[in-house]
């Protein structure tokens, strides 16, 4: 059955497929309630939520992102390349819908649950255990073929799948270099981010006025929307750049002061994209950093 739900997610645009056990080592778990102890989610109180660790097993699914970037122009603001195209969040789930289906059909006794990145599930501790690729020191998972440019999802289910055997060859070693080019300082110790100083949270999820130092790397950074230094400094993302099958650009990776005058015209060019987290107010907030 695994050779088949692999060979039919891959036919719907995944590109990587793992196995593993429902139930987590307690190292994952500790070290996640350990981030919560010290208030490194920041505002995120839905990462509170109690974590699912509990069924026969999980499918962890992989879909790479990257999108090579055009020189930023004056005036302009970067924006992450996960959110170029449409809200993965929406095309990922009909990809899982259709998997479940797959499988449904295949096994009417099946029970199946899927999430991406929608629910209290440790995506990446799931992926590490199933040999997809490591947990960074960047706190990303990195793969052996794309780095750490890769979507997560997942699917708990009843039925008892063997787990991914073959082990990763790669890892972190000694290098330090998103810790050193984290321009916040967010990179508080390995494979730890303390979301009150990264970029990415404050110019997505926070809704409030953002702290001094942290606008005074965004206007240096010129990272209005997200923020992909950690990835970028990466070895080995660096030697693992794959441009996935692009679907329309709809931000695209840069965003002009002006571009974005009103509300209508906001809805208008960026309706479906996960731009739209940030809202108006908070993108129009975050420019005016530049």
């Amino acid at each position: 059955m695994e050779e088949k739900i692999e060979q039919y997610a891959l036919s719907l645009g995944f590109d990587l497929v793992g196995f593993t056990s429902g139930k987590l080592p307690e190292k994952y778990l500790d070290a996640h309630e350990k981030w919560l102890a010290e208030d490194h989610e920041a505002g995120m109180e839905y990462m509170k939520k109690p974590r699912i660790n509990d069924s026969e097993s999980v499918i962890v699914l992989g879909k790479n992102y990257y999108y090579d970037q055009e020189s930023l122009k004056p005036n302009h603001g970067r924006v992450a390349r996960y959110a170029y195209g449409r809200d993965y969040h929406k095309t990922i789930k009909k990809m899982l819908k259709d998997l479940e289906k797959f499988i449904l059909e295949a096994d009417p006794k099946a029970e199946t649950k899927y999430y991406v990145d929608t629910g209290p599930v440790l995506e990446r501790a799931f992926a590490e255990q199933a040999n997809l690729g490591f947990i960074g020191k960047n706190s990303c998972l990195i793969s052996p073929e794309f780095g750490s440019w890769i979507f997560l999802a997942v699917i708990f289910t009843n039925q008892k799948l063997k787990p991914n055997r073959e082990s990763i060859k790669i890892s972190c070693g000694a290098c330090t270099r998103c810790l050193d080019a984290c321009p916040t300082g967010a990179i508080t110790a390995p494979g730890d981010i303390d979301a009150r100083k990264c970029i990415s949270y404050h110019t997505i999820e926070n809704r409030d006025e953002i702290p001094r130092p942290i606008a005074d790397q965004i206007q240096k950074t010129k990272r209005i929307f997200g923020c992909d230094i950690c990835q970028e400094v990466c070895p080995h993302n660096i030697a693992r750049q794959k441009t996935s099958n692009p679907e329309q650009k709809i931000a695209g990776d840069q965003i002009s002061k002006t571009q974005i005058p009103t509300d209508e015209k906001f809805l208008e060019t960026y309706a479906g994209s996960p731009l739209m987290r940030a809202k108006r107010k908070g993108l129009n907030r975050n420019l005016k950093l530049l």
